[in-house]
């Protein structure tokens, strides 16, 4: 069987990592400040992954799911990995979700939302149905396009005159306060820890002794290419990058150079689309690779379709609008009720347990 490469897994965990954040921007509420936030969330993030690629190494050979029946023992280990596969079907809805509010509110106003969510569930089917070296090297073709259009937007910026360095002060105006409310938990566990579903492809790594190595890299890079957007837009709009639901989005309608390049949006669209697209179909995977390994079923391809009609549902259904979708839904549920235990508190308590009974021994 094929497995995948060092440069493979780093392009999976660099474009997860930046996930929808690379459109909806990060930390709207810290202001001027976000970017100190989205650094100060990418270096709490390398100590979650040092977490995670520690907990890989102390059970060789084993996925995200195996680790809790192999660690706390069947009875109690397995209903506790069954959580992850069902919480990744509902993050893929998510971010269906979001595809539903955000191309239909900007690009195709009068097309019905099924055609577009259906259109891309069915994508991510078509992706699932060519396993995890395909997802791979999804991977590798993504990455050069979000390099090459992130290099020509920052140019493009610059050359637009739009960026003012004064927007960007006074610096932490109103304290630390602000930063460390969009640090945690949604800082820490939007890009970072929800990385612990790509502890599912690990094991189909041909040198897993790079992985925390290259996992590390991954986390510190997007961590410096979100806080740069952040930076951008906030130089661009100041105090009022706050007020944006799409910041980086609404940036690239303001470049205009010569009346020749001008409504550049298209290229935050197709940011979105990219990494929403691989983030969705390295979710599902994890959810159905998950439940094959925990079912002991011989393969997952006949849950693909129930799985993304599902998420197709959810995703249609989770929330009547953009507003209860990520302000109600996202933090005052999702944070701090889902993503707070699963992506810190089980893994630092799977973390205890293992090096006890490993001392033990």
């Amino acid at each position: 069987m094929n497995k995948i490469t060092s440069y493979q897994l780093f392009t999976i965990t660099f474009i997860f990592q930046l996930g929808t954040t690379i459109i909806f921007g990060f930390g709207g509420t810290a202001g001027r400040d976000a970017w100190i936030g989205e650094l100060i969330s990418s270096a709490l993030g390398v100590v979650i992954i040092l977490v995670y690629t520690t907990l890989m190494g102390m059970n060789p050979g084993l996925s995200l799911v195996q680790w809790f029946p192999a660690q706390f023992g069947r009875w109690i280990g397995t209903p506790i990995a069954f959580v992850y596969p069902l919480v990744f079907l509902y993050f893929v809805g998510r971010i269906i979700a979001d595809i539903r509010d955000m191309v239909s509110t900007t690009l195709l106003n009068n097309t019905p939302l099924i055609l577009i969510t259906g259109l891309f569930a069915l994508i991510i089917a078509f992706c699932l149905y060519g396993g995890a070296q395909i997802i791979a090297r999804l991977g590798e073709l993504f990455l050069p396009i979000v390099i090459i259009i992130f290099s020509i937007e920052i140019i493009l910026l610059f050359g637009s005159g739009v960026m003012h360095i004064k927007n960007i002060q006074p610096v932490m105006e109103n304290g630390w306060g602000p930063i460390w409310n969009v640090v945690y938990p949604g800082g820490v566990t939007q890009s970072f820890g929800e990385a612990i579903v790509l502890a599912m492809f690990w094991p189909e790594v041909k040198t897993p002794s790079k992985v925390m190595k290259i996992t590390v890299i991954s986390t510190v890079l997007s961590g410096i290419m979100i806080a740069c957007l952040d930076l951008f837009a906030i130089s661009v709009f100041g105090g009022v990058f706050s007020r944006f639901l799409y910041p980086l989005y609404t940036l690239l309608s303001l470049i205009s150079i010569g009346k020749f390049i001008e409504n550049l949006q298209m290229f935050g669209v197709l940011y979105f689309l990219m990494t929403a697209l691989l983030k969705s179909v390295i979710y599902m995977f994890g959810a159905l690779k998950g439940i094959q390994q925990l079912t002991k079923m011989k393969s997952y391809r006949s849950l693909i379709i129930p799985s993304c009609l599902l998420s197709l549902i959810l995703g249609m259904t989770m929330s009547k609008n953009i507003t209860e979708h990520i302000y109600y839904h996202h933090f005052k549920i999702l944070l701090p009720y889902v993503s707070v235990p699963l992506h810190l508190v089980l893994p630092a308590i799977l973390l205890t347990v293992t090096w006890f009974r490993q001392f033990k021994k």
